[in-house]
Order: structure tokens, then sequence, then C-alpha cells
């Protein structure tokens, strides 16, 4: 007989059970009911799992044929990347209560928090690490060796890319997915592009030592033909319909805007699989890990800056959508402004010091993405903890009304 995995009745601790399995296997009525069981489980998980799965999927697919979702391939992302973000937009629209959406703009706190940390904090860490990065290889490798350079290059990439403002989308559908504050993530990813438009030409000029014009009239009017207008128009179509949440649970909106993201990850990778990097794997391979590094740390840190700052003031879907948009970066809005600033620069290479924002944006997804069940669950504790306790609290105040 094969051993099987059970579990304690904590349901955390697996074990080797080979007396379960031996007797599952002495007759075909249980042989069936342990394969059903089995199966049945896994079928759980996997409806628990879909998007990370769809994910993992998604990337497999864009390896395989790059061509399809790569710009001017049979998909067009140039056009249907863009609709596909105003469909997400539309739909949070259709989704969020105007009344919620009103009460997100008065809190100052998760806002004051992601724009600081992601236009301020993210760009002096960042660039003191690959500073200091820069520091030691000068040490370790001569002045004309072709690695140095190459290094010193992509951790110039790496500074353009903590300019960069949060992302459009992959955070408002990510915080969505975990069930957390959903509207607090539109806002601040809605301001932090607009913000990004006029703060971060300025910041990657400071940087480069560079000049350039930008158009940011015709930027600020496609973010709002993306985001704000969709918003508006489902803000509408909900005041015209008394009660549309029924209709959308009943379709499943949710799951249809984690779909159209899994389709922007899709031609994300394809652009990404399709691109030729002139760099060495080591150095590639250096650069994700030190890109997986970074994230991790910016993570960490905007969480223990949030809960250390106002403690008794976010909830757990508050941090969430904090984390989200804190640590994420825009290539949507990323690589337009590399090609306004430095198009006609000479001494930049834009294939060069974009590699770090292509090689971060799917890495963000992908982190997001694993992120996703664990986080659902650390929400969903708080949310029934709060209402045991909003219970015992009404029962005790009816025990003391009681003669």
């Amino acid at each position: 007989p094969f051993p099987i995995l059970l579990h304690s009745r904590r349901g955390r601790v697996p074990k080797l059970c080979w007396r379960q399995t031996a007797m599952a296997f002495t007759s075909p009525k249980r042989c069936l009911d342990f394969s059903a069981q089995k199966f049945d489980a896994i079928l759980a998980w996997t409806k628990k799992q879909w998007f990370l799965l769809a994910v993992v999927l998604a990337i497999l697919i864009a390896k395989a044929a790059p061509s399809i979702g790569n710009k001017g391939g049979p998909l067009h992302p140039e056009i249907t990347v863009k609709i596909a973000v105003a469909m997400i937009f539309f739909i949070i629209g259709v989704s969020l209560k105007t009344s919620k959406l009103r009460a997100t703009v008065l809190q100052w706190r998760i806002h004051c928090t992601v724009q600081i940390f992601s236009l301020m904090f993210t760009p002096l860490i960042v660039c003191s690490l690959a500073n200091i990065c820069a520091a030691v290889a000068n040490t370790i490798l001569p002045s004309d060796d072709e690695h140095l350079l190459a290094l010193v290059s992509l951790l110039g990439g790496v500074k353009v890319l903590s300019c960069m403002p949060s992302p459009v989308s992959s955070a408002v559908i990510l915080t969505k997915a975990v069930g957390a504050n959903e509207a607090a993530a539109v806002f601040n990813s809605t301001v932090g592009s607009f913000l990004g438009v006029l703060i971060t030409p300025v910041m990657l000029l400071q940087i480069t030592g560079t000049a350039a014009e930008v158009p940011i009239f015709d930027m600020i009017r496609g973010l709002g033909l993306q985001i704000i207008l969709p918003i508006i128009l489902g803000q509408s179509l909900r005041a015209i319909i008394s009660d549309p949440d029924p209709l959308l649970k009943k379709f499943n909106v949710s799951k249809i805007s984690s779909g159209i993201l899994v389709m922007i990850v899709y031609t994300v990778f394809c652009e990404t699989f399709s691109g030729t990097f002139e760099i060495e794997v080591e150095l590639l391979l250096l650069l994700v890990l030190f890109l997986f590094f970074t994230m991790t740390m910016l993570i960490c840190l905007v969480y223990f800056l949030a809960v250390s700052v106002f403690a008794y003031h976010l909830s757990r879907g508050d941090l969430v959508a904090i984390i989200f948009c804190s640590t994420q970066k825009s290539l949507t809005l990323g690589m337009p402004l590399l090609k306004i600033l430095f198009g006609g620069s000479s001494h930049i290479s834009i294939a060069v010091i974009s590699i770090p924002l292509l090689i971060y944006h799917p890495l963000q997804i992908l982190l997001g993405s694993c992120l996703v069940a664990p986080m659902q669950k650390w929400v969903q504790e708080e949310e029934s903890s709060s209402q045991k306790q909003s219970v015992q609290n009404s029962q005790n105040r009816i025990g003391q009304l009681a003669p």
C-alpha cells in the first residue's frame, strides 16, 4: 500500500498513515470512496487557488507562444490592454457603493502612507541600496571590466524603477481578490498615477542629469479616459439601478476582474519573453534576486511603518491596500515616460534602464498572487473576530438592560 497524507486535528501538521491507506484499498467500494474524497479535496483546493494557478498557466503559455500576446500579434495588447483596464475600473465603479467611496476620500492615514512611501521613501531606500551595490562592485572589479559597466547600467535602471508611481490596475485587482479595502486601493492608484505624471519626470531627470519636455496634459487625458471616466460611468449606472449588488453577485463580477488581470499578466509576460536582453544570465539572475529582496523588504517596511504610526486606526484590509499600492510600480506609465524622457538621449539606453522595470512588473504580480490566499485568510480572521465581538457586546448590553 502507498502512504497518504493526513492532517492533525488542527489541520496544519501533515502525517503519513499506512493503515488507512491499506484499508482504503481492501474493497472496490472503499477504493472508490477514497478516490472520490481525494478528488473532491483536490477540486476544492483548485477552486480556492484558481487565481494563482491561472497566473502560472498564463506565464507558461506566454513562454510557449509569446508572439500571440506581443505588440502586433493577434491579441493586439496595445489596444486590448487599455480596454481591459477601462473595463476593470468600470466594474469597480459599479461594484463600489458611493457612500463607501466618499468615506474613503477622508481616510487620510492610508493616502498619506501610500503616497509618501511610494514617491519618497521608496526612491530614497532603493537608490541608497543601488549606490551601495555600485560602490562594492567598484572596489571588487576593475574600472574597465565589462561586467562592471553592465552592472552600473542595470543599477541605474533600478534607480529609475524606484521613481515610478503606483500601478493602475494590478494593485486594485489584488486588493479586491483579497477582499480588503478596495475603495482605498482605487483612490490611491488613481491619485498615485496623476502624481506620478507630475513628480516622476522631475525625479528621473534629476537622477540621470538630463533635460526633456513631457506632454503632461496628454498623459493626464489618457489617465482620465482609462480610470476616471469608467469609474464615473460605473457610479452612474449604479445610481440608475436601485440595487445592483445581487446582479453583480449573480454574474460573479469579482472573478471577471481577476480574469481580466490574468489576461494582462499574459500580455506582460509575452512582451517580457519576446524581448532580447543583451546581458549575461548571471547578471540577470542577480538582478532578479536583488529585485525580489527589495520588494520583500519594502513590503515589510511599509507594514511596520503603518502599524507603528497608525496602530489603532487601520484594519487589516487597510494594511493590505497599503502594501499593494505602496510597493508596486507601474509599467503602463513607466515605459511611455522612459521613451519620452530618454528617447533622444545618446548616453542613456532605454533598452538597458528598462530591464529592471520589465522584470519588476511581472515579479510583483507573481508575488502578489502568491500573497492573495494567506492575506485573504488573515483579513477574514479579523472580520470574524470583530463579528463575534460585536455579538458579544450586544448580548452584554441586553443582559445589562434585563431586570
